[in-house]
């Protein structure tokens, strides 16, 4: 086969260094707030569907992340601010890796805008 007659390249199926990250495509799972973290601890439904989501080089970013109980704006979402809450990442993350996934956390605090009918305060 001629290099003419070679099927066109789809960048969006190419690989990409991120940093120090290789991902194998440019398909990225965005941030979605899912809301079903109660008292905003990851819960183990999400190892489920954040492995089901993985591929080996592809990036996944977790859901908004809570920095502190004062952070929320939105009920049931996961945090970072107590052990417990991150120790009930660990086994999501390690699911994702498992399968040669890339994981972000998507830090924030809403500021301002910030519920109190929220708050765990």
């Amino acid at each position: 086969m001629s290099a003419a007659a070679q099927p066109p390249t789809i960048p969006l199926l190419t690989p990409h260094k991120l940093g120090n990250f290789n991902l194998s495509h440019r398909i990225v799972l965005a941030p979605l707030t899912r809301q079903r973290s109660y008292n905003n601890v990851p819960q183990p439904h999400a190892i489920l569907y954040y492995s089901q989501r993985a591929s080996n080089g592809g990036l996944l970013i977790a859901e908004a992340t809570g920095v502190s109980d004062t952070a929320q704006g939105y009920p049931h979402t996961p945090g970072i601010w107590t052990k417990e809450q991150v120790e009930a990442w660990k086994p999501i993350v390690d699911a994702v890796h498992a399968k040669g996934g890339v994981f972000f956390c998507q830090i924030w605090h809403v500021g301002r805008v910030s519920n109190s009918g929220v708050f765990l305060t």
